[in-house]
């Protein structure tokens, strides 16, 4: 490292000329990272498609449970998820976004395979509210390592695809998870969530080692002053040279140093952006757990198929939300993420009413087929991807974790709340009841998007603004 002094100003300089560099510069290896900066959606949405069709296997494990014990026991993976989010984005700002990726997946790998040999329900909520901790969490630093390793146009391209990763990772486990020990054991057994958990332990043990060797972000390095790391890796990762700026490695800012910077964000002039990102991101989660996780259960219910049926209704659903998932990256450039946003919360609204209709009379099972499909493709169009993409475009490096953070902690709020009393509003109101409700929630959003809403092509966070200080 060189001995030169180097004045505020220079430094300055030099920070911006990174942040110009690595925000104007298509990164070659976007998809690999994309992957493995989102893996945590890939293990929460084989966690998510895997012990849906456990949790009959996991209630026959322990017929002593009480109803409450059972609940607390399956939203235990969401409660965490919503405290990881919060408290890991924090972190992914203080610590790194790199230590983040390693510690998260070194915990969840261990509390999977602690739930897997869980003897108890009270042993295995433990376990598993510390598993959904590491997601909520890494979650926060994927979005986080997303928006600061790819140029501006690609972040914004491939941060809206994470939807497709879920549900792609959803139909994989329904193909070579669920099926094959259906057929092999002709039903769901008791030892199925088990097997679950162990696997998942071993899928999460796999992206530690490919991790491994992921670099820390430029962009939060240099915020902070150090730039030599900062150039460093930017040789190694982008074969990029910057002898211009200064090689020294200095605090000039302290990132996440207190509990009070968690609430940072939380300023009068970002309201519009919180409010936004924050309620369509309730919306969307609220809606797909008060009913679209229940979905086998209301087939069942219904007796609109079986459980063979069931499964296989299931992955023509979430097959709409894969091609949704490609439409929506295809659609951002072009049309941007606030029409997307409001143009799926409105559809979403409009599908769950009519499938409430179709239930109410006792229509045709293709209609309910198509106005669910319809659901789940306008689901991911809308603020499910948009609400996670436009909070991270709205912070700049010293703030991202904490804003994506609080981002995924509303999707995971909504989580817990939908799945824990959607059973007893279907007994209250009905299914077709609660569908009405979440309907004008859902167009309500829409509305609320429309007004205040923004386009992350066209939005500048502070991270950009230092662009101009390049001379």
């Amino acid at each position: 490292m060189s001995g030169v002094q180097y004045s505020r100003e220079e430094i300055e300089r030099g920070i911006a000329k990174l942040y110009q560099v690595v925000l104007s510069t298509k990164n070659i290896t976007a998809r690999y990272i994309v992957i493995l900066a989102l893996a945590s959606l890939w293990v929460d949405a084989y966690d998510f498609a895997a012990f849906t069709f456990a949790t009959a296997a996991f209630k026959a494990t322990f017929p002593w449970m009480s109803t409450y014990l059972f609940g607390l026991a399956v939203a235990a993976v969401q409660l965490g998820a919503t405290i990881g989010a919060i408290v890991g984005g924090w972190l992914t700002d203080r610590i790194g976004r790199r230590n983040m990726f390693i510690l998260n997946m070194i915990l969840f790998t261990v509390m999977a395979i602690g739930a897997g040999l869980a003897p108890d329900p009270y042993t295995f909520t433990v376990f598993r509210t510390l598993l959904g901790f590491a997601l909520g969490a890494d979650t926060a630093t994927g979005f986080t390592y997303i928006f600061e390793y790819l140029e501006k146009q690609q972040r914004l391209f491939w941060s809206n695809l994470w939807q497709l990763q879920w549900y792609i990772m959803y139909l994989v486990t329904i193909a070579l998870v669920i099926l094959p020990f259906y057929f092999i054991t002709h039903t769901l057994s008791h030892w199925l969530w088990r097997i679950i958990m162990f696997l998942g332990g071993i899928f999460a043990f796999i992206i530690l080692m490919l991790r491994a060797r992921i670099p820390e972000s430029i962009l939060w390095l240099a915020y902070q002053g150090k730039l030599a790391t900062a150039k460093r890796i930017l040789k190694q990762t982008y074969g990029i040279d910057l002898p211009d700026v200064p090689d020294v490695d200095v605090e000039l800012r302290k990132v996440a140093r207190s509990w009070k910077s968690v609430f940072s964000i939380f300023r009068r002039s970002k309201w519009k952006e919180l409010v936004y990102c924050f309620n369509g991101n309730f919306e969307q989660a609220f809606e797909f757990y008060s009913w679209g996780f229940y979905l086998p259960y209301i087939l069942l219910t219904f007796k609109l198929a079986g459980p063979l049926a069931t499964i296989e209704a299931s992955a023509i659903f979430y097959g709409a939300g894969v091609v949704a998932g490609v439409t929506t990256a295809l659609l951002t450039p072009r049309i941007g993420t606030k029409s997307q946003y409001v143009m799926g919360a409105f559809m979403t609204g409009a599908s769950m009413a009519l499938l409430g209709l179709t239930l109410i009379h006792h229509w045709p099972l293709w209609l309910v087929v198509l106005w669910a499909s319809t659901f789940f493709f306008f689901h991911v169009i809308g603020p499910a991807s948009q609400g996670m993409t436009s909070i991270n475009a709205a912070f700049g490096a010293r703030e991202r974790g904490t804003a994506a953070g609080w981002g995924y902690f509303f999707v995971k709020l909504a989580a817990v709340v939908g799945s824990f009393w959607a059973p007893t509003w279907f007994k209250m109101i009905g299914v077709s009841g609660t569908l009405f409700a979440l309907s004008i929630y859902a167009i309500a959003t829409a509305i609320l998007g429309l007004i205040i809403g923004f386009d992350a092509r066209k939005y500048h966070p502070p991270e950009l603004a230092e662009e101009a200080k390049v001379g």
